[in-house]
């Protein structure tokens, strides 16, 4: 080859890797900001489990109280045939009725159930009733559980990788300024 197909070859080289490193750069560039959007939703997700789990368990703390206490479940039941009713009467369909009446129903067992909540985030994430924490483990209010995620949502926003969940929980455990510890360890 002459020196000057050799040095065409070079220069069409050059142009070619400049071509794979500007589309490298900016593939580069898109997936940065897709992991910086990542951040935000891992913490709504933990937030949102938490508040789940919550819901759950003073359900079936309700429950328990409408089956043991009869006047809760008047109330529960008169609320939930009100609902039936009213929505019956409204909508002319049964199923939204029976929707309704069931609704009514879960919200006064809810509301039953509801009480001051713990939080533990050792091996797994734990919600109790502050009144029933185990004698084992570090357990913090549920309210300052939330006020961290809230300061952890604000650092996801400000583009700050935060990590996996596990290390999302992580950096929960060592918010000590923000959470109210109920109870520790002997």
């Amino acid at each position: 080859m002459s020196d000057n197909r050799w040095a065409r070859a070079i220069a069409d080289s050059r142009k070619g890797l400049a071509r794979i490193e500007s589309s490298s750069r900016a593939l580069s560039r898109r997936f940065e900001i897709l992991q910086l959007e990542a951040e935000l939703p891992k913490v709504e997700f933990l937030e949102d489990s938490l508040q789940k789990q919550r819901t759950a368990v003073a359900r079936q703390r309700g429950f328990a109280f409408l089956i043991r206490d009869r006047e809760k479940s008047r109330i529960g039941l008169a609320v939930s045939a009100g609902m039936f009713l009213i929505w019956g009467l409204i909508t002319q369909d049964k199923d939204a009725a029976l929707n309704a009446g069931l609704s009514g129903l879960y919200c006064v067992s809810q509301e039953l159930g509801e009480t001051g909540w713990a939080v533990s985030l050792q091996e797994e994430l734990v919600i109790v009733p502050c009144d029933a924490i185990p004698a084992k483990g570090i357990w913090f209010t549920f309210e300052s559980l939330i006020a961290a995620i809230h300061d952890l949502k604000t650092e996801a926003l400000q583009g700050k990788r935060l990590g996996t969940l596990d290390d999302i929980i992580e950096r929960l455990q060592q918010q000590n300024r923000k959470l109210v510890y109920i109870a520790l360890p002997n």
